[in-house]
């Protein structure tokens, strides 16, 4: 992780110790939590396909981005496709609280590791070593009630 995003996570974190007083859902600990849970369940959907157990974790806007994605993988035989990931890194990058009809949201940095591959392209499988891919992603989390929905995916790069 890179200083400019050490010193977000900083700021992040002294607004969190504060908003956390005035309102258990700012919990740093869950927020990061239901991230982790968000990416879990987003590569599960990658690699199966079922959308639909996604729909409670997305706004409406995310998750039709999310399934025209999904769409367009399955008609690209070249686009590459990342199974199994792990988070080596997550955190709070970027908090905002909502205002003027804007909801509460955070920001999660992810950088993770998995195994890619081209669908329908041979794949050597004895060697998983030439096909461990290194990524990282941006994430907007916004609050819905009493609960914390994915709004943005954005790659980083990897």
């Amino acid at each position: 992780m890179n200083l400019w995003n050490s010193l977000k996570i900083s700021i992040a974190g002294a607004k969190l110790s504060h908003l956390v007083q005035k309102e258990q859902i700012w919990d740093h600990g869950s927020m990061i939590e239901q991230a982790k849970t968000i990416f879990y369940k987003v590569a599960s959907t990658r690699s199966n396909g079922h959308i639909e157990d996604l729909k409670k974790y997305l706004t409406s806007s995310c998750y039709e981005r999310l399934k025209n994605e999904l769409e367009e993988l399955e008609s690209n035989e070249k686009k590459r496709v990342i199974i199994n990931p792990v988070i080596r890194e997550i955190a709070v990058i970027e908090v905002h609280a909502g205002k003027n009809n804007k909801p509460d949201c955070f920001t999660v940095f992810i950088k993770a590791v998995g195994i890619g591959f081209i669908p329908g392209k041979p794949q050597d499988l004895i060697n998983y070593s030439d096909h461990i891919h290194e990524f990282t992603e941006e994430w907007l989390l916004c609050r819905q009630g009493d609960w914390w929905v994915l709004d943005e995916m954005k790659s980083m790069g990897g």
